[in-house]
């Protein structure tokens, strides 16, 4: 009997070995597996425990397979294999195929990412301690690595080619057709590069373009190395520190270094001081400045087109033809400009003429006029708008007079943008309505019960009792009958046709009824001359 209960306790133990076997271990074989709710749990570690490897609550019960550091107050991902499609969570689960394929399933079944490997029996998924997840065949050979499929960070000895690169929102750090690492918006409807510097020469930003290699990489030791001649270090370089490159939701790339007594990053290195040089920062319309913290406002005449997300921009206060009759007004921004989309470019110009310049076209949205030089700028666009006391110029923004001239007062930037989670409301059981049909549910299971519970007990007491008073049992039985059902035609004929309507409620309409007879007069108590029922139908079908 002893033997029988041992083997009815380890059994189910068995069964979940795989899982808790794995939380535990740098190396996968086929059939481990991860479900989402075991979310605390993590699917793989790195041999020295500098990576841990599971699923990473990314928002309201959406979830990403990712890889993290350990040692960190707060989980910091390096690489995730879904950071634009999370899956739900319950019911997904992340697993190691016997075909060799680590796939991430969704609750309906649906393969969300998989490595697209075949190898069969013997393949094996491993953490190494450098944060690159590697899945093998039975011969060792590497088949997948997310070293190649990078995210928004760039880790220690993790190359970055032309094939890959890092993105974050709507930025990203690539290899360019001129073989030069550059940073880009690329937004919606505009895409614009501004790092390195477009205003000076490959040579003058330390760059070339005659290389075909198209690699860098950050060493153990902090310095950043790439083959257009990029190179920096960090500002506490040397060994023994964790690193990692990452551009961030604002669009700035930069390096950080880990302090190991707190578990917290440190910035060592940035590509842009002056945040108003990221491109899109504030949007299309709008205006960043520091005054002084980083802010962003709308540029004259306009206002957000969505309060929570300065990367939508700005949309005008007011409608704009192209008519002859329509005149302007122009509202000066001073010190500002929005670099690039140019229209026209013109030296040694008066203000009137380059005012004209933008009044004779119907694209023309704005000027920018430096008085000391006489330079005009006729603007396409409002993009990449900035104010700078160290700007030598002014903006004027082209507006219909006497229409939403209003300037909206500016906004602190939040460089810190939420992930934004895809996909409906409904898949990730967020939505209202799935919880408002359950709450009715539940009321009309609660209410139902009741009403069974209190006719079978008045029955039993009832007829248990044979020498009930007649007074109470006539009590009894005019109670119950008040559940009588109607059929569906004497609620016709009682109403009217539904005719009288006398209110209304969360479970339906309420109409006046009239019974032309009694209704089980002898066993209700009812006189002939009773007042009306008020009925509410219960299927109109």
């Amino acid at each position: 009997m002893g033997t029988f209960f041992f083997i009815l306790i380890i059994l189910p133990l068995l069964a979940v070995l795989p899982c808790s076997y794995a939380s535990a271990q740098s190396t996968l074989s086929t059939g481990s597996s991860l479900s989402v709710e075991e979310d605390s749990k993590t699917f793989l570690t790195s041999p020295r425990n500098e990576f841990s490897c599971g699923f990473y609550e990314s928002g309201g019960n959406a979830f990403s397979f990712s890889i993290w550091f350990t040692a960190t107050v707060e989980k910091t991902v390096v690489w995730s294999a879904n950071p634009k499609s999370p899956v739900n969570g319950h019911g997904s689960n992340v697993l190691l195929n016997h075909n060799g394929n680590l796939a991430l399933t969704d609750v309906n079944g649906t393969v969300t990412w998989d490595t697209g490997t075949r190898s069969g029996e013997g393949t094996v998924v491993s953490l190494l301690d450098t944060g690159n997840l590697i899945v093998r065949d039975s011969t060792g050979t590497i088949l997948w690595e997310s070293f190649s499929s990078p995210t928004d960070t760039l880790l220690p000895l993790q190359p970055l080619t032309k094939g890959t690169g890092l993105v974050s929102s709507y930025y990203s750090l690539y290899f360019d057709n001129d073989n030069v690492l550059r940073l880009m918006y690329d937004g919606p409807n505009i895409s614009s590069i501004y790092w390195p510097n477009l205003d000076n020469t490959l040579f003058e930003n330390g760059r070339t373009s005659y290389n075909s290699s198209r690699v860098a990489v950050l060493d153990t030791e902090g310095f950043f190395l790439s083959s257009d001649g990029l190179n920096f270090k960090a500002s506490d370089w040397g060994t023994g520190v964790k690193r990692r490159l990452t551009i961030g939701y604002d669009g700035n790339l930069r390096m950080y270094s880990l302090n190991a007594s707190t578990g917290s990053w440190i910035v060592s290195w940035e590509a842009i001081a002056d945040m108003c040089d990221v491109h899109g920062i504030c949007g299309q319309n709008g205006m960043c400045e520091y005054s002084p913290s980083l802010r962003c406002s709308c540029a004259p005449g306009y206002e957000m087109t969505d309060p929570q997300n300065w990367n939508k921009g700005c949309q005008p206060k007011f409608n704009k033809s192209c008519s002859k009759t329509e005149q302007f007004d122009f509202i000066k921004v001073p010190h500002s400009d929005c670099y690039g989309f140019d229209l026209s470019y013109n030296e040694s110009i008066t203000f009137a003429e380059c005012e004209r310049i933008c009044l004779d076209s119907c694209s023309c949205l704005a000027f920018t006029y430096k008085t000391g030089s006489a330079y005009c700028y006729t603007k396409a666009l409002l993009f990449n708008c900035y104010r700078s006391p160290n700007f030598l110029g002014d903006n004027y923004i082209k507006v219909p007079k006497n229409r939403g001239t209003s300037k909206q007062s500016g906004l602190t930037c939040n460089p810190g943008i939420p992930v934004v989670v895809q996909g409906s409301a409904s898949m990730y059981g967020m939505g209202d309505g799935n919880k408002s049909y359950t709450t009715y549910y539940i009321f009309a299971a609660i209410l139902g019960g009741l009403v069974l519970l209190f006719i079978g007990t008045s029955w039993s007491f009832l007829y248990s009792k044979p020498n009930i008073p007649k007074s109470m049992e006539a009590g009894y039985r005019m109670v119950m009958s008040q559940f009588r059902m109607f059929t569906y035609r004497e609620l016709t004929e009682a109403t009217g046709k539904f005719k009288e309507e006398i209110g209304r409620g969360a479970s339906g309409i309420v109409y006046r009824g009239v019974f032309d007879r009694p209704v089980d007069e002898h066993v209700r108590g009812d006189h002939p001359n009773r007042a009306p029922k008020y009925l509410r139908p219960q299927n109109l079908d």
